[in-house]
């Protein structure tokens, strides 16, 4: 599933300082290299037989990027700069990594040395005859957050075939700062609103009703009065004639840096996994190979899916073409036996009963 945001997640440089192993040459001038901003010129490769430090392939720009931010790091919004120092072997890849100068953070650290070993590739070291030979290579990168915004996913599932309305300009989707809501701002009011949209055949947005709410009616209305200004190629019937679709969208609202936050009141929940009741049985049966022989699902009430262990794909066990094999169950002699398997997973609803001081 693509994602467009409006600005990059996280902005990540690296700032060129190198030391090597070979005698010292004048030092050249600090560039940086920012990843939203695209990588600087590619650095040729060194001439044979003249003595010369390890040399990076590519640019440096593309040893971390915006994936790479550790989540918690992100969450707290914690910065820095990690120097560091690489051991290049004879083969150019990166032999050893350690931390030269600390961002203050060890994760921000440890993602330095893990990204740069990964990705960092390198004409290795020449020595005074031109052998190659092994050499080090110091850098930084600057671990930063700029503003973050809200932003908006592409088609995420369609109800039109054979061909569904598509975005015509994608750029459109980017959700801008001043259209968050003043009152949602003001309040500290953050969430995914995750709604339908009704294309016509000219590609116009007809209508929008939100699916699940974020818990705050004023984004969920917001979402609907930005996405009625996207424009879509229309949907296509079986005769390639443009046509009505339908599509589902998130729209994830985020607060930028630095507003903030209120925390006074309760945080309001964005959705209620509890809310359907409902249950689903799985039944397998496996014979004495571990094979699966027989399978059967049953689903009753409107028990909504709570991740990886939900119905929806609970459900497809029984639907793949290939059998499935685990390992099969023994008795008590340590001998292999059939065995039939039964899971069941539901919600249920009964009056509450809360201590006196939480009535």
């Amino acid at each position: 599933m693509s994602i467009y945001f409006a600005v990059a997640l996280a902005a990540i440089s690296i700032e060129t300082n190198v030391e090597t192993t070979a005698p010292p040459a004048p030092p050249p001038p600090v560039v940086t290299v920012r990843t939203v901003d695209g990588p600087t010129p590619f650095a040729p490769p060194p001439k044979k037989g003249v003595e010369s430090p390890p040399i990076p392939k590519g640019s440096p720009g593309f040893w971390a990027n915006t994936g790479d931010y550790p989540t918690l790091a992100l969450k707290e919004e914690r910065e820095g700069i990690s120097a560091f120092r690489v051991t290049v072997g004879v083969d150019g890849r990166v032999t050893a990594c350690e931390i030269t100068g600390s961002s203050g953070h060890r994760d921000l650290d440890e993602a330095t040395c893990a990204n740069v070993t990964r990705r960092a590739v390198f004409y290795p070291a020449q020595d005074k005859k031109g052998k190659v030979t092994s050499g080090t290579y110091a850098n930084r990168i600057r671990w930063q957050i700029p503003v973050v915004t809200s932003y908006a996913t592409g088609p995420m599932r369609s109800e039109s075939y054979p061909y569904p309305p598509q975005p015509a300009n994608r750029a459109e989707m980017q959700v801008a700062t001043e259209d968050y809501p003043a009152s949602a701002l003001a309040s500290g009011e953050e969430g995914t609103s995750i709604f339908n949209l009704d294309i016509d055949d000219t590609g116009k947005v007809q209508g929008c009703s939100i699916t699940t709410s974020s818990g705050s009616l004023a984004l969920d209305q917001q979402a609907c009065v930005v996405s009625a200004r996207w424009k879509f190629q229309p949907a296509r019937d079986v005769n390639g004639k443009p046509t009505y679709g339908r599509t589902k969208h998130n729209l994830v609202w985020r607060l930028p840096k630095g507003t903030p936050r209120v925390t006074a009141g309760p945080v309001r929940p964005t959705y209620n996994p509890f809310e359907k009741s409902g249950s689903f049985t799985l039944t397998m049966d496996f014979d004495a190979q571990g094979k699966m022989a027989n399978c059967a699902f049953e689903k009753t009430g409107d028990f909504m899916s709570m991740g990886p262990m939900g119905p929806n794909l609970m459900a497809n066990v029984c639907n793949e073409e290939s059998t499935r094999t685990i390992k099969p169950f023994v008795d008590a002699e340590g001998k292999p036996e059939a065995r039939r398997v039964i899971f069941r997973m539901g919600v249920e609803h009964s009056e509450a009963v809360l201590p006196e001081k939480a009535k």
